[in-house]
């Protein structure tokens, strides 16, 4: 009796999952069947990593490019700003020295005192730059009228004139120094071997100083 009864329930369960899937496949929506996955031969992988290999040079070099040009700007530019702090330091200490000069001269377009272009020589010189020209301007006369006086001109553009008679009541002193802009400025600063700037350019500082002595 059991026999029977066991075929006819499993033979129920049978229609009862064979309903249901048919009941799922009619609710769920046709899907495309699912592509398998392979992993890349061996040999596709070797001729892929050439080509990676290639590229990640390339892209090593261009980043080497511009590091090398970055660094080289920054090297540059703090030599730049080396000698001009040399020819600022230099001023100061050329218009130190005049202020202290006794008897400078009234008279427009004299020499400026020995004592002052040696002040100002020895000062450059630990740079190995040389000065082209100096202006030493000052208003040391009774009538308190500027008089400017000058070195030898070694080419270059004339320093800029000031005007020491709109100066605070006193005496003052002005030494403007100018120095080749290619003993400031480096050479590697350059475009293609091309100068950026031309050969009479300079470069110029100034300082002014009271005058301490008495006055005549």
């Amino acid at each position: 009796m059991l026999q029977p009864v066991i075929i006819g329930c499993c033979l129920t369960g049978r229609c009862t999952l064979a309903r249901g899937l048919q009941i799922e496949d009619r609710l769920l929506p046709n899907l495309p069947p699912k592509e398998t996955k392979m992993s890349p031969s061996p040999a596709a992988i070797d001729r892929k990593q050439p080509a990676r290999r290639g590229g990640i040079v390339v892209e090593m070099i261009l980043v080497l490019v511009v590091l090398i040009l970055v660094t080289l700007g920054i090297v540059q530019f703090g030599m730049f700003l080396a000698n001009a702090e040399q020819v600022a330091l230099a001023v100061r200490v050329g218009a130190l020295e005049a202020s202290q000069t006794p008897a400078l001269s009234w008279q427009e377009g004299d020499s400026v005192p020995e004592c002052v272009l040696s002040a100002i020589g020895h000062q450059l010189e630990s740079s190995g730059i040389q000065f082209c020209q100096v202006r030493l301007e000052h208003n040391v006369h009774p009538d308190r009228l500027a008089v400017a006086l000058r070195s030898a001109d070694d080419g270059g553009e004339t320093p800029t004139q000031s005007n020491l008679n709109a100066a605070p009541a006193g005496s003052y002193v002005r030494v403007t120094v100018c120095v080749p802009l290619s003993e400031v400025l480096p050479e590697q600063l350059s475009f293609l071997g091309e100068r950026i700037y031309g050969a009479s350019k300079t470069y110029q500082h100034s300082a002014t100083f009271r005058y301490e002595l008495d006055q005549p």
